[in-house]
Protein backbone atom coordinates (compact mmCIF):
# COMPACT_ATOMS: atom_id res chain seq x y z
CA UNK A 1 0.00 0.00 0.00
CA UNK A 2 2.74 2.39 1.00
CA UNK A 3 4.75 1.66 -2.15
CA UNK A 4 1.71 2.14 -4.37
CA UNK A 5 0.94 5.46 -2.70
CA UNK A 6 4.51 6.70 -3.10
CA UNK A 7 4.70 5.65 -6.74
CA UNK A 8 1.44 7.40 -7.59
CA UNK A 9 2.74 10.53 -5.85
CA UNK A 10 6.06 10.18 -7.68
CA UNK A 11 4.41 9.82 -11.07
CA UNK A 12 2.09 12.76 -10.35
CA UNK A 13 5.04 14.89 -9.28
CA UNK A 14 7.18 14.14 -12.30
CA UNK A 15 4.36 14.52 -14.77
CA UNK A 16 3.80 17.91 -13.17
CA UNK A 17 7.49 18.79 -13.33
CA UNK A 18 7.79 17.65 -16.95
CA UNK A 19 4.81 19.77 -18.04
CA UNK A 20 5.43 22.86 -15.91
CA UNK A 21 9.16 22.94 -16.78
CA UNK A 22 8.11 23.41 -20.39
CA UNK A 23 5.63 26.19 -19.51
CA UNK A 24 7.62 28.25 -17.00
CA UNK A 25 11.18 29.56 -17.29
CA UNK A 26 13.96 28.65 -14.81
CA UNK A 27 13.71 32.20 -13.39
CA UNK A 28 9.99 31.74 -12.63
CA UNK A 29 10.58 28.36 -11.03
CA UNK A 30 13.50 29.93 -9.16
CA UNK A 31 11.01 32.09 -7.21
CA UNK A 32 9.30 28.92 -6.02
CA UNK A 33 12.64 27.30 -5.16
CA UNK A 34 13.75 30.23 -2.99
CA UNK A 35 10.32 30.45 -1.36
CA UNK A 36 10.30 26.75 -0.54
CA UNK A 37 13.81 27.01 0.91
CA UNK A 38 12.52 29.51 3.47
CA UNK A 39 9.41 27.42 4.08
CA UNK A 40 11.57 24.32 4.59
CA UNK A 41 13.36 26.07 7.44
CA UNK A 42 10.01 27.14 8.91
CA UNK A 43 8.69 23.59 8.66
CA UNK A 44 11.69 22.28 10.56
CA UNK A 45 10.84 24.58 13.47
CA UNK A 46 7.51 22.73 13.72
CA UNK A 47 9.50 19.60 14.60
CA UNK A 48 10.01 21.04 18.08
CA UNK A 49 6.48 19.66 18.45
CA UNK A 50 7.10 16.57 16.34
CA UNK A 51 4.24 14.20 15.60
CA UNK A 52 6.79 11.34 15.64
CA UNK A 53 6.54 11.57 19.43
CA UNK A 54 3.26 9.65 19.11
CA UNK A 55 4.88 6.83 17.12
CA UNK A 56 7.74 6.05 19.47
CA UNK A 57 5.80 6.43 22.75
CA UNK A 58 5.60 3.10 24.56
CA UNK A 59 2.07 3.53 25.93
CA UNK A 60 -0.20 6.05 24.24
CA UNK A 61 -3.35 7.56 25.78
CA UNK A 62 -5.99 9.94 24.43
CA UNK A 63 -4.58 12.63 26.70
CA UNK A 64 -1.17 12.21 25.06
CA UNK A 65 -2.67 12.64 21.59
CA UNK A 66 -4.73 15.71 22.53
CA UNK A 67 -1.76 17.27 24.28
CA UNK A 68 0.46 16.60 21.26
CA UNK A 69 -2.05 18.23 18.90
CA UNK A 70 -2.36 21.28 21.15
CA UNK A 71 1.39 21.80 21.24
CA UNK A 72 1.57 21.32 17.45
CA UNK A 73 -1.23 23.88 17.02
CA UNK A 74 0.60 26.48 19.11
CA UNK A 75 3.90 26.00 17.32
CA UNK A 76 2.31 25.97 13.87
CA UNK A 77 0.34 29.15 14.57
CA UNK A 78 3.44 31.03 15.72
CA UNK A 79 5.49 29.86 12.72
CA UNK A 80 2.69 30.69 10.26
CA UNK A 81 2.35 34.25 11.57
CA UNK A 82 6.13 34.73 11.57
CA UNK A 83 6.49 33.47 8.00
CA UNK A 84 3.66 35.59 6.62
CA UNK A 85 4.77 38.76 8.40
CA UNK A 86 8.43 38.39 7.41
CA UNK A 87 7.62 37.92 3.69
CA UNK A 88 8.44 41.55 2.72
CA UNK A 89 11.78 41.40 4.54
CA UNK A 90 12.78 38.13 2.86
CA UNK A 91 11.66 39.40 -0.54
CA UNK A 92 13.72 42.55 -0.03
CA UNK A 93 16.85 40.49 0.63
CA UNK A 94 16.53 39.02 -2.88
CA UNK A 95 15.20 42.16 -4.53
CA UNK A 96 12.17 40.28 -5.81
CA UNK A 97 8.69 41.31 -4.68
CA UNK A 98 7.20 38.15 -6.19
CA UNK A 99 8.27 36.29 -3.05
CA UNK A 100 5.75 38.19 -0.88
CA UNK A 101 2.49 36.65 -2.19
CA UNK A 102 4.18 33.28 -2.64
CA UNK A 103 5.34 33.08 0.98
CA UNK A 104 1.99 34.25 2.34
CA UNK A 105 -0.04 31.69 0.42
CA UNK A 106 2.43 28.96 1.40
CA UNK A 107 2.12 30.03 5.04
CA UNK A 108 -1.64 29.40 4.79
CA UNK A 109 -1.04 25.94 3.31
CA UNK A 110 1.47 25.22 6.06
CA UNK A 111 -1.19 25.91 8.70
CA UNK A 112 -3.92 23.91 6.92
CA UNK A 113 -1.67 20.82 6.87
CA UNK A 114 -2.05 20.61 10.63
CA UNK A 115 -5.51 19.03 10.33
CA UNK A 116 -4.14 15.84 8.81
CA UNK A 117 -0.86 15.59 10.75
CA UNK A 118 -1.98 13.88 14.00
CA UNK A 119 -4.41 11.55 12.22
CA UNK A 120 -1.79 10.32 9.73
CA UNK A 121 0.73 9.89 12.55
CA UNK A 122 -1.67 7.65 14.49
CA UNK A 123 -2.37 5.65 11.34
CA UNK A 124 1.38 5.21 10.84
CA UNK A 125 1.75 4.00 14.43
CA UNK A 126 -0.97 1.42 13.77
CA UNK A 127 0.62 0.65 10.36
CA UNK A 128 -2.72 1.35 8.65
CA UNK A 129 -1.03 2.12 5.35
CA UNK A 130 -4.14 1.57 3.24
CA UNK A 131 -5.85 4.62 4.71
CA UNK A 132 -2.63 6.63 4.58
CA UNK A 133 -2.27 5.73 0.90
CA UNK A 134 -5.80 6.94 0.15
CA UNK A 135 -5.20 10.26 1.93
CA UNK A 136 -1.77 11.02 0.48
CA UNK A 137 -2.61 9.86 -3.03
CA UNK A 138 -5.63 12.16 -3.15
CA UNK A 139 -3.48 15.07 -1.98
CA UNK A 140 -0.80 14.35 -4.58
CA UNK A 141 -3.31 14.13 -7.43
CA UNK A 142 -4.98 17.35 -6.31
CA UNK A 143 -1.63 19.15 -6.18
CA UNK A 144 -0.66 17.93 -9.65
CA UNK A 145 -3.99 18.91 -11.21
CA UNK A 146 -4.00 22.39 -9.67
CA UNK A 147 -0.35 23.10 -10.49
CA UNK A 148 -0.70 22.19 -14.17
CA UNK A 149 -4.06 23.93 -14.57
CA UNK A 150 -2.90 27.18 -12.99
CA UNK A 151 0.39 27.16 -14.90
CA UNK A 152 -1.54 26.86 -18.17
CA UNK A 153 -3.82 29.70 -17.05
CA UNK A 154 -0.84 32.00 -16.49
CA UNK A 155 -0.47 31.89 -12.70
CA UNK A 156 3.31 31.34 -13.15
CA UNK A 157 5.24 30.56 -9.92
CA UNK A 158 2.07 30.99 -7.83
CA UNK A 159 0.77 27.74 -9.32
CA UNK A 160 2.95 25.83 -6.85
CA UNK A 161 1.70 27.82 -3.86
CA UNK A 162 -2.02 27.43 -4.61
CA UNK A 163 -1.47 23.73 -5.39
CA UNK A 164 -0.08 23.22 -1.89
CA UNK A 165 -3.19 24.88 -0.43
CA UNK A 166 -5.40 22.54 -2.48
CA UNK A 167 -3.41 19.49 -1.37
CA UNK A 168 -3.58 20.54 2.31
CA UNK A 169 -7.36 20.98 2.12
CA UNK A 170 -7.92 17.62 0.42
CA UNK A 171 -5.67 15.64 2.79
CA UNK A 172 -7.13 17.38 5.84
CA UNK A 173 -10.74 16.66 4.89
CA UNK A 174 -9.99 13.03 4.00
CA UNK A 175 -7.93 12.38 7.14
CA UNK A 176 -10.63 13.73 9.43
CA UNK A 177 -13.39 12.07 7.43
CA UNK A 178 -11.76 8.62 7.44
CA UNK A 179 -10.75 8.65 11.11
CA UNK A 180 -13.77 10.51 12.55
CA UNK A 181 -11.77 10.85 15.78
CA UNK A 182 -12.79 14.42 16.47
CA UNK A 183 -11.60 14.17 20.09
CA UNK A 184 -8.04 14.56 18.76
CA UNK A 185 -8.67 18.25 18.17
CA UNK A 186 -9.89 19.06 21.69
CA UNK A 187 -7.20 21.27 23.30
CA UNK A 188 -5.29 19.86 26.25
CA UNK A 189 -1.86 20.43 27.72
CA UNK A 190 -1.57 17.03 29.39
CA UNK A 191 1.84 15.53 28.67
CA UNK A 192 3.21 18.64 26.96
CA UNK A 193 6.52 18.34 28.83
CA UNK A 194 7.20 14.85 27.46
CA UNK A 195 6.47 15.99 23.92
CA UNK A 196 8.70 19.04 24.19
CA UNK A 197 11.46 16.91 25.71
CA UNK A 198 11.31 14.68 22.65
CA UNK A 199 10.76 17.59 20.29
CA UNK A 200 13.60 19.66 21.72
CA UNK A 201 16.28 17.41 20.28
CA UNK A 202 14.19 16.48 17.26
CA UNK A 203 13.34 20.10 16.41
CA UNK A 204 16.89 21.35 16.82
CA UNK A 205 18.14 18.51 14.62
CA UNK A 206 15.53 19.18 11.96
CA UNK A 207 16.28 22.91 12.01
CA UNK A 208 19.99 22.26 11.47
CA UNK A 209 19.39 19.85 8.60
CA UNK A 210 16.72 21.94 6.87
CA UNK A 211 18.94 25.00 7.07
CA UNK A 212 21.76 22.98 5.54
CA UNK A 213 19.45 21.70 2.79
CA UNK A 214 18.07 25.16 2.02
CA UNK A 215 21.45 26.90 2.07
CA UNK A 216 22.60 26.03 -1.50
CA UNK A 217 19.38 27.43 -2.98
CA UNK A 218 19.53 30.58 -0.87
CA UNK A 219 23.21 31.17 -1.65
CA UNK A 220 22.92 30.45 -5.38
CA UNK A 221 19.83 32.66 -5.63
CA UNK A 222 21.57 35.50 -3.78
CA UNK A 223 25.11 35.22 -5.23
CA UNK A 224 24.32 34.07 -8.79
CA UNK A 225 20.66 34.16 -9.87
CA UNK A 226 17.25 32.58 -9.38
CA UNK A 227 18.00 30.56 -12.53
CA UNK A 228 21.02 28.95 -10.83
CA UNK A 229 18.91 28.05 -7.79
CA UNK A 230 16.29 26.46 -10.07
CA UNK A 231 18.92 24.48 -12.01
CA UNK A 232 20.44 23.14 -8.79
CA UNK A 233 16.99 22.27 -7.45
CA UNK A 234 16.04 20.33 -10.56
CA UNK A 235 19.41 18.56 -10.57
CA UNK A 236 18.96 17.34 -7.00
CA UNK A 237 15.37 16.35 -7.75
CA UNK A 238 16.49 14.05 -10.57
CA UNK A 239 19.27 12.57 -8.41
CA UNK A 240 16.69 11.78 -5.74
CA UNK A 241 14.72 9.69 -8.22
CA UNK A 242 16.42 6.40 -7.26
CA UNK A 243 15.64 6.93 -3.57
CA UNK A 244 12.05 7.94 -4.30
CA UNK A 245 11.47 5.02 -6.67
CA UNK A 246 13.35 2.40 -4.65
CA UNK A 247 12.64 3.50 -1.09
CA UNK A 248 9.35 5.30 -1.75
CA UNK A 249 7.22 2.69 -0.03
CA UNK A 250 9.75 1.76 2.63
CA UNK A 251 10.40 5.23 4.05
CA UNK A 252 7.03 5.60 5.78
CA UNK A 253 7.17 2.01 7.06
CA UNK A 254 10.72 1.95 8.44
CA UNK A 255 10.17 4.03 11.61
CA UNK A 256 6.97 2.25 12.76
CA UNK A 257 8.51 -1.16 11.98
CA UNK A 258 11.78 -0.48 13.81
CA UNK A 259 9.87 1.08 16.71
CA UNK A 260 7.69 -2.04 16.99
CA UNK A 261 10.82 -4.22 17.07
CA UNK A 262 12.41 -2.04 19.75
CA UNK A 263 9.23 -2.01 21.90
CA UNK A 264 9.35 -5.82 21.90
CA UNK A 265 12.99 -5.82 23.01
CA UNK A 266 14.42 -7.23 19.79
CA UNK A 267 17.80 -6.30 18.33
CA UNK A 268 17.79 -4.02 15.26
CA UNK A 269 21.23 -5.14 14.11
CA UNK A 270 20.26 -7.83 11.60
CA UNK A 271 17.27 -5.96 10.14
CA UNK A 272 19.53 -2.92 9.67
CA UNK A 273 22.27 -4.90 7.91
CA UNK A 274 19.74 -6.73 5.75
CA UNK A 275 18.17 -3.41 4.76
CA UNK A 276 21.59 -1.97 3.81
CA UNK A 277 22.21 -4.89 1.48
CA UNK A 278 18.81 -4.65 -0.20
CA UNK A 279 18.90 -0.85 -0.53
CA UNK A 280 22.37 -0.69 -2.06
CA UNK A 281 21.56 -3.44 -4.58
CA UNK A 282 18.87 -1.13 -5.94
CA UNK A 283 20.23 2.35 -5.22
CA UNK A 284 23.85 2.02 -6.38
CA UNK A 285 23.12 0.58 -9.85
CA UNK A 286 20.39 3.18 -10.39
CA UNK A 287 22.67 6.10 -9.45
CA UNK A 288 25.50 4.93 -11.70
CA UNK A 289 23.16 4.47 -14.66
CA UNK A 290 21.62 7.89 -13.92
CA UNK A 291 25.06 9.51 -14.04
CA UNK A 292 25.88 7.91 -17.40
CA UNK A 293 22.47 8.62 -18.98
CA UNK A 294 22.00 12.08 -17.42
CA UNK A 295 21.62 13.97 -20.72
CA UNK A 296 18.69 11.99 -22.20
CA UNK A 297 16.99 11.77 -18.79
CA UNK A 298 17.14 15.56 -18.29
CA UNK A 299 15.97 16.12 -21.86
CA UNK A 300 13.02 13.77 -21.35
CA UNK A 301 11.93 15.07 -17.94
CA UNK A 302 12.61 18.78 -18.22
CA UNK A 303 13.10 19.76 -21.87
CA UNK A 304 15.65 21.76 -23.88
CA UNK A 305 15.91 24.81 -21.61
CA UNK A 306 17.26 22.70 -18.72
CA UNK A 307 20.36 21.14 -20.31
CA UNK A 308 22.48 23.10 -17.80
CA UNK A 309 21.29 20.58 -15.19
CA UNK A 310 23.14 17.64 -16.81
CA UNK A 311 26.55 18.29 -15.22
CA UNK A 312 24.92 18.75 -11.81
CA UNK A 313 23.11 15.41 -12.15
CA UNK A 314 26.29 13.57 -13.14
CA UNK A 315 28.27 14.90 -10.17
CA UNK A 316 25.57 14.63 -7.52
CA UNK A 317 24.61 11.08 -8.58
CA UNK A 318 28.15 9.89 -7.87
CA UNK A 319 28.25 11.71 -4.54
CA UNK A 320 24.89 10.16 -3.59
CA UNK A 321 26.41 6.67 -3.67
CA UNK A 322 27.55 7.37 -0.10
CA UNK A 323 24.01 8.14 1.11
CA UNK A 324 22.96 4.49 1.21
CA UNK A 325 22.29 4.44 4.97
CA UNK A 326 20.60 7.82 5.32
CA UNK A 327 16.97 6.63 5.26
CA UNK A 328 17.70 4.01 7.94
CA UNK A 329 19.80 5.96 10.45
CA UNK A 330 17.11 8.33 11.76
CA UNK A 331 14.46 5.59 12.30
CA UNK A 332 16.98 3.37 14.10
CA UNK A 333 18.12 6.09 16.49
CA UNK A 334 14.54 7.23 17.20
CA UNK A 335 13.42 3.64 17.78
CA UNK A 336 16.10 3.00 20.42
CA UNK A 337 15.38 6.35 22.11
CA UNK A 338 18.63 8.02 21.05
CA UNK A 339 17.12 11.31 19.88
CA UNK A 340 19.94 13.15 21.64
CA UNK A 341 22.48 11.41 19.38
CA UNK A 342 20.56 12.56 16.30
CA UNK A 343 21.04 16.10 17.55
CA UNK A 344 24.72 15.55 18.31
CA UNK A 345 25.23 14.13 14.84
CA UNK A 346 23.60 17.22 13.36
CA UNK A 347 25.83 19.49 15.45
CA UNK A 348 28.85 17.83 13.89
CA UNK A 349 27.86 17.43 10.25
CA UNK A 350 25.77 20.54 9.59
CA UNK A 351 28.30 23.28 10.45
CA UNK A 352 31.06 21.53 8.50
CA UNK A 353 28.77 20.95 5.52
CA UNK A 354 27.54 24.55 5.58
CA UNK A 355 31.11 25.92 5.50
CA UNK A 356 32.08 23.70 2.55
CA UNK A 357 28.97 24.57 0.52
CA UNK A 358 29.18 28.29 1.33
CA UNK A 359 32.76 28.49 0.06
CA UNK A 360 31.83 26.48 -3.05
CA UNK A 361 28.87 28.79 -3.84
CA UNK A 362 31.24 31.67 -4.63
CA UNK A 363 32.77 29.54 -7.41
CA UNK A 364 29.51 28.71 -9.18
CA UNK A 365 26.88 26.07 -9.66
CA UNK A 366 29.20 23.17 -10.53
CA UNK A 367 31.42 23.93 -7.55
CA UNK A 368 28.43 23.49 -5.23
CA UNK A 369 27.70 20.14 -6.88
CA UNK A 370 31.35 19.06 -6.52
CA UNK A 371 31.30 20.05 -2.84
CA UNK A 372 28.84 17.21 -2.22
CA UNK A 373 31.64 14.76 -3.02
CA UNK A 374 33.09 15.85 0.32
CA UNK A 375 29.90 16.59 2.23
CA UNK A 376 27.91 13.36 1.68
CA UNK A 377 30.74 10.89 2.50
CA UNK A 378 31.55 12.90 5.63
CA UNK A 379 27.90 12.84 6.74
CA UNK A 380 27.66 9.10 6.03
CA UNK A 381 30.73 8.33 8.15
CA UNK A 382 29.49 10.37 11.13
CA UNK A 383 25.97 8.92 10.90
CA UNK A 384 27.17 5.33 10.78
CA UNK A 385 29.48 6.00 13.72
CA UNK A 386 26.52 7.04 15.88
CA UNK A 387 24.35 4.12 14.74
CA UNK A 388 27.14 1.65 15.54
CA UNK A 389 27.10 2.81 19.16
CA UNK A 390 23.54 1.60 19.67
CA UNK A 391 23.29 -1.59 17.64
CA UNK A 392 26.94 -2.68 17.88
CA UNK A 393 27.85 -3.13 14.23
CA UNK A 394 31.45 -3.43 13.04
CA UNK A 395 32.74 -1.77 9.90
CA UNK A 396 33.53 -5.20 8.47
CA UNK A 397 29.91 -6.20 9.00
CA UNK A 398 28.78 -3.13 7.06
CA UNK A 399 31.21 -4.06 4.27
CA UNK A 400 29.96 -7.64 4.31
CA UNK A 401 26.38 -6.38 3.93
CA UNK A 402 27.08 -4.19 0.88
CA UNK A 403 30.04 -5.54 -1.13
CA UNK A 404 27.87 -7.72 -3.34
CA UNK A 405 25.82 -4.65 -4.21
CA UNK A 406 29.00 -2.92 -5.37
CA UNK A 407 29.68 -5.80 -7.78
CA UNK A 408 26.07 -5.71 -9.00
CA UNK A 409 26.35 -1.95 -9.61
CA UNK A 410 29.58 -2.31 -11.59
CA UNK A 411 28.07 -5.00 -13.83
CA UNK A 412 24.86 -2.99 -14.29
CA UNK A 413 26.56 0.21 -15.49
CA UNK A 414 28.77 -1.60 -18.02
CA UNK A 415 26.05 -1.69 -20.71
CA UNK A 416 25.05 2.01 -20.62
CA UNK A 417 28.71 3.01 -20.41
CA UNK A 418 29.49 0.95 -23.49
CA UNK A 419 26.69 2.72 -25.41
CA UNK A 420 28.05 6.16 -24.47
CA UNK A 421 31.62 5.18 -25.36
CA UNK A 422 30.48 3.75 -28.69
CA UNK A 423 28.52 6.92 -29.57
CA UNK A 424 31.40 9.08 -28.37
CA UNK A 425 29.25 11.54 -26.40
CA UNK A 426 26.92 11.68 -23.41
CA UNK A 427 24.43 13.58 -25.61
CA UNK A 428 22.74 10.44 -26.87
CA UNK A 429 19.22 10.10 -28.23
CA UNK A 430 16.26 8.67 -26.35
CA UNK A 431 16.37 5.46 -28.44
CA UNK A 432 20.06 4.99 -27.66
CA UNK A 433 19.33 5.68 -23.99
CA UNK A 434 16.62 3.02 -23.98
CA UNK A 435 19.13 0.55 -25.42
CA UNK A 436 21.53 1.42 -22.61
CA UNK A 437 18.75 1.05 -20.02
CA UNK A 438 17.83 -2.39 -21.40
CA UNK A 439 21.46 -3.47 -21.14
CA UNK A 440 21.55 -2.11 -17.59
CA UNK A 441 18.49 -4.16 -16.60
CA UNK A 442 20.04 -7.32 -18.04
CA UNK A 443 23.35 -6.57 -16.31
CA UNK A 444 21.57 -5.98 -12.99
CA UNK A 445 19.85 -9.37 -13.09
CA UNK A 446 23.10 -11.02 -14.12
CA UNK A 447 24.91 -9.32 -11.25
CA UNK A 448 22.33 -10.48 -8.71
CA UNK A 449 22.66 -14.05 -9.99
CA UNK A 450 26.48 -14.08 -10.12
CA UNK A 451 26.86 -12.69 -6.60
CA UNK A 452 24.04 -14.75 -5.10
CA UNK A 453 22.61 -11.52 -3.74
CA UNK A 454 19.90 -11.64 -1.06
CA UNK A 455 17.74 -9.36 -3.18
CA UNK A 456 17.34 -12.10 -5.79
CA UNK A 457 16.03 -14.40 -3.07
CA UNK A 458 13.58 -11.71 -1.97
CA UNK A 459 12.37 -11.20 -5.54
CA UNK A 460 11.81 -14.93 -6.06
CA UNK A 461 10.06 -15.18 -2.69
CA UNK A 462 7.85 -12.24 -3.62
CA UNK A 463 6.88 -13.91 -6.89
CA UNK A 464 6.06 -17.12 -5.03
CA UNK A 465 3.95 -15.25 -2.45
CA UNK A 466 2.21 -13.41 -5.26
CA UNK A 467 1.23 -16.69 -6.88
CA UNK A 468 0.15 -18.31 -3.61
CA UNK A 469 -2.13 -15.34 -2.99
CA UNK A 470 -4.15 -16.39 -6.03
CA UNK A 471 -3.25 -13.25 -7.97
CA UNK A 472 -1.51 -15.24 -10.71
CA UNK A 473 -3.13 -18.21 -12.38
CA UNK A 474 -1.26 -21.53 -11.86
CA UNK A 475 1.09 -22.27 -14.70
CA UNK A 476 1.32 -18.70 -16.00
CA UNK A 477 4.93 -18.28 -14.86
CA UNK A 478 6.04 -21.77 -15.89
Amino acid sequence: MSTGERYIALVSNFVTVAIVSRILTPAEIGVSVIGMAFVGIAMSAREFASANFLIQRQHLTRADVRGAFTVMLLFTSIITIALASSAPLLAGAYGDERLIPYLRVIAAAFFLELAAAPVITLLRRDMAFGKIAAINTSGAVAAAAVTISLALLGFSYMSFAWAWVASAVVTGLLAVGLSRQFWIFMPSLVGWRAMLAFGGYNGATSLLYKTYEALPYLLLGRILSLDAAALYSRGLMICQLPDKVILGGAISVILPAFSAEARQGRSLKQPYLNALGLITALQWPALLVLSVLAYPIVDLLLGDQWHGVVAVVQIVAIASLFSFSFELNYPVLVSVGAVHDIFRRALIVCPVSVVIITVAAFFGLRAVAFSLLLVIPFQAFVSLTFVRRHIVIGWLEVWSAVWRSGVVAAITVTGPLAVVVYIGSVEISLVQALSGAALAAAGWLLGLWLTGHALLTEILRGVADFRRGGLVAPGVLK
